[in-house]
């Protein structure tokens, strides 16, 4: 056998063996519940004979003989010889750990150590020789038996031949899992990062087709554009889908963290999962692994208490670990929490003080939020001495700044005696984000949409409310003074702001926001992130470039950093305090509102927190599937709503009626009027249901306001909620249970029954 063969081989034995191994430290855990011990047993004991198979072929001695002393101690189990304990899940776990060590060592010099394993096989050897009959009363259910009944009636005749029987079996088994797994196969991570690339530079490759035929307008060019346009998308989603790997990656290994923890602390923890199968980007799967498992070790070692204390409390002595995955609003929502003693506030302004962090004014004007996020300060530690576990003031001021790396954000939330809960909302993917184009200076820059709050413009005469405040230029915005920042000064760009107008982005960095001053606002467009040279990297303001339609490059603007560099945070905390309880209670009932222009020009809105984008299309995107239009957006498939069609038939057309199909014909010449006049739709993509998203097409945008919603008059037709004043002009607010109604009920049945 060539050596190329040999190196083949262990890739393969080494790929099988690390799952083989994850699977049975995953059901070594489930051994000590009261259920599912015999699938377990019966899961453990394969995939050890299988690893053990493997090792005699290569040949591994040592592996082998870890494994076969482990599968003779699982054969006992198995057949109810020993009762499982305390002790035995450990030399298993122990087992595990080992074999893994050996396995990391084999990946290096494909070779074996020489470690002396023999202490450990004789623990092995002593627990298989050892009957503890008198527990075999502990076992009710029947043990699973994989044999046939063809094979059980030879083995009867034929009991010298038993092992040969369970090795039939074995390979029976193998065969069935190999039949059902068929539809899978492993592919190498680097081809998939290199596929990801080349769908990167064809995303910017129809970006520049895309704007050349915006520029000649060609009909039949822009029909091939459009046609391009798709293509494209659906190669991006489905590459994307193959980068992909659900959270339970991660999560499968915090059973055995969480028992390890508990058993050192002396303390009693279970584990509830829910949501494991959500799927990330394998980028930041491995980002996010290591502060997870902080959060997990900080929720037992600091939250959860010991056995006698939660019984004095009147709790039940187990305590609850949980862990929450679930996708809502485009992004991942990862919760992890416990039902510990909770986040002491004056503890940890106390403690904040005595490590030096704040002082004694600051710790005195701080509200609950801000008193919890002292524990994501740089330092901080309530432990009063260093252990294994915690003490070092090192740990969850990295778990925040890893997470706001990748464009996510950590929030606490915790009652004092009932529990403390993490909550994390993190992007799907960091290759391909849309992202808001800006200039300044002569130069492009990009913001991901997910900072985006709104986008403002200033005439001549607001350009005068911008006052100066604690040395910081100020906006009033419905109310509330809103910090801005120069992005020409950051930059020290030599560019002139305009003196006419002015155009701010309102971005949000955790729970502050400010307005960011740029030159011009352009589009919203899908970007490819590109990560910057070793030389751009220690520059805090960007997180990476892409390449615009035009080929030219535009650096992506890190907003944390920003906030950072600027300083605008901390002076932001001093501009809430000026704007005064009375503000807090005059803003209380009012609410954010998308305006737009509908139907023969009416005045219509809805509430912002419906709303989950803007965007503008080609008219040619739109489809038909059956009688509904739908929409192909970021991988989703949305139903389409036309509000000229809806309005139209609920006053001007309701009164009349078409024979023989005049409706539909109707109909069917405003589909083409709409494909023919429009070259582009507004369109207002609205989610009144977690389960239910559709697309509103509108005439067009107009503003997003912040005012008490009152009503002022009563619904004059279908579809409308109430009627309202807002910017002194009588607005009609959306029914958007009854809009989609009116389109297609069959829409809102799928939605409600889900």
């Amino acid at each position: 056998m060539e050596l190329n063969e040999i190196d083949d081989d262990i890739e393969a034995f080494l790929v099988e063996s690390y799952e083989n191994l994850n699977q049975i430290e995953r059901d070594i855990i489930e051994l000590e519940k009261a259920s599912s011990k015999d699938e377990a047993l019966v899961r453990i004991y394969r995939s050890l004979h299988t690893l053990k198979g493997n090792c005699g072929f290569l040949p591994f001695p040592n592996l082998e003989s870890l494994a076969h002393a482990g599968e003779n101690l699982l054969s006992c189990l198995r057949d109810r010889q020993l009762a499982i304990t305390p002790d035995m899940i450990s030399t298993l776990l122990q087992t595990v750990d080992t074999i893994r060590q050996i396995l990391s060592q084999i990946e290096t010099t494909k070779h074996e150590c020489d470690r002396d394993y023999s202490a450990l096989l004789r623990a092995l050897t002593q627990l298989s020789e050892t009957q503890q009959t008198s527990k075999v009363s502990q076992w009710h259910e029947p043990v699973v038996n994989i044999q046939t009944p063809q094979i059980e009636a030879e083995a009867q005749r034929d009991p010298v031949g038993s092992e040969s029987v369970e090795f039939l079996n074995h390979e029976l088994t193998e065969i069935s899992m190999t039949t059902s797994e068929s539809a899978y196969i492993r592919v190498n991570v680097n081809l998939l990062d290199q596929m990801m690339n080349l769908v990167g530079e064809l995303v910017l490759a129809r970006n520049q087709v895309i704007r050349f035929s915006k520029k000649f307008k060609d009909n039949g060019f822009a029909a091939t554009c459009q046609r391009l346009n798709l293509l494209t998308a659906e190669l991006q989603s489905g590459v994307m889908k193959t980068r992909l790997q659900p959270i339970s990656s991660i999560w499968q290994k915090f059973p055995r963290v969480t028992r390890d923890l508990a058993i050192a602390s002396g303390k009693q923890v279970e584990v509830e999962m829910e949501g494991a199968d959500t799927e990330l980007d394998k980028s930041i799967i491995e980002t996010i692994k290591d502060p997870l498992t902080h959060l997990v070790r900080n929720c037992i070692d600091h939250g959860i208490e010991l056995p006698a204390e939660r019984v004095a409390c009147d709790k039940p002595s187990l305590g609850r670990l949980f862990l929450r995955a679930f996708h809502e609003s485009g992004k991942v929502n990862i919760e992890i929490g416990d039902d510990g003693r909770g986040l002491n506030l004056e503890r940890l302004k106390e403690r904040s003080q005595q490590l030096g962090l704040v002082s004694a004014v600051q710790a005195a004007a701080m509200s609950e939020s801000e008193a919890m996020n002292l524990i994501f300060l740089p330092g901080f530690s309530t432990a009063e001495q260093v252990t294994n576990l915690s003490g070092r003031g090192v740990g969850m001021d990295i778990v925040k700044s890893n997470i706001e790396k990748i464009n996510g954000t950590v929030e606490i939330h915790s009652q004092q005696g009932q529990g403390t809960t993490f909550k994390i909302k993190i992007p799907l993917t960091l290759a391909i984000i849309p992202a808001l184009i800006v200039s300044s200076g002569g130069d492009h820059y990009a913001i991901s949409q997910a900072s985006l709050q709104e986008l403002v413009r200033l005439e001549t005469q607001a350009l005068n409310r911008i006052e100066m405040l604690y040395d910081v230029p100020v906006y009033r915005l419905r109310g509330n003074l809103v910090p801005l920042v120069y992005l020409n000064q950051v930059l020290h760009q030599d560019s002139v702001t305009n003196l006419e107008t002015l155009s701010l982005v309102i971005v949000q960095v955790d729970n502050y926001r400010f307005g960011l001053v740029v030159d011009t606002i352009e589009d919203i467009q899908d970007i490819v992130v590109k990560p910057l040279g070793k030389q751009l990297k220690a520059l805090s303001l960007f997180a990476g470039a892409t390449i615009l339609g035009d080929g030219t490059v535009a650096l992506i603007i890190d907003v944390v950093g920003l906030a950072n560099r600027t300083g605008i945070t901390a002076k932001q905390k001093q501009l809430l305090s000026e704007n005064g309880a009375n503000s807090q209670e005059q803003t209380a009932d009012r609410q954010k509102i998308l305006l737009f222009e509908g139907p023969e020009g009416a005045r219509m809105g809805i509430p912002l927190a419906i709303a989950l984008r803007l965007e503008e299309i080609l008219a040619s995107a739109v489809e038909k599937v059956g009688n509904q239009d739908v929409l192909q957006s970021y991988g989703q498939i949305l139903p389409l709503i036309d509000l000229q069609k809806i309005f139209a038939d609920c006053d001007a057309f309701s009164t009349r009626r078409y024979a023989n199909g005049g409706l539909r014909q109707r109909n069917h010449l405003h589909d083409q009027a709409l494909a023919t006049v429009a070259e582009t739709l507004q369109i207002i993509i609205v989610s009144p249901y977690a389960e239910l998203s559709v697309a509103l097409v509108v005439e067009r945008i107009l503003d997003i306001v912040e005012e008490p919603l009152t009503i002022k008059g009563i619904s004059s037709r279908p579809g409308v909620l109430f009627c309202a004043v807002i910017q002194g002009k009588i607005t009609e607010i959306l029914d958007i249970e009854t809009v989609i109604r009116i389109a297609n009920p069959h829409l809102l049945q799928l939605a409600t029954h889900d």
